[in-house]
């Protein structure tokens, strides 16, 4: 199953707004650092990918996507890749800061 093309997985995406974890999230269910991890709010630039195997599913392929409500120029370009995500996606988590 390693040699699943990322095209024939199932897409997992995990959106929410900058800052709520969805970065450190995919690292805890992949067991690596595959995003990078910061208190800097827009850290994830663009989508981060990391296809595995699940048992229960098969082959899948977990984003990383940047937060939804930047507010920045860059940020504007950030949010733009994330809508994109959204059309490839298969299955969406929405992250939430427990303070919001």
């Amino acid at each position: 199953m390693n040699s699943t093309p990322n095209a024939n997985r199932k897409h997992v995406a995990i959106f929410g707004k900058t800052n709520a974890g969805k970065s450190s999230l995919i690292n805890s269910i992949c067991g690596q650092e595959i995003a990078i991890v910061s208190k800097i709010a827009g850290t994830t630039t663009d989508p981060v990918f990391k296809a595995m195997e699940l048992i229960s599913i098969g082959p899948v392929l977990f984003i990383d996507t940047a937060g939804l409500d930047d507010k920045s120029e860059v940020g504007k370009l950030r949010i733009k890749k994330t809508k994109e995500m959204m059309k490839r996606t298969d299955f969406a988590l929405y992250v939430m800061d427990v303070n919001n």
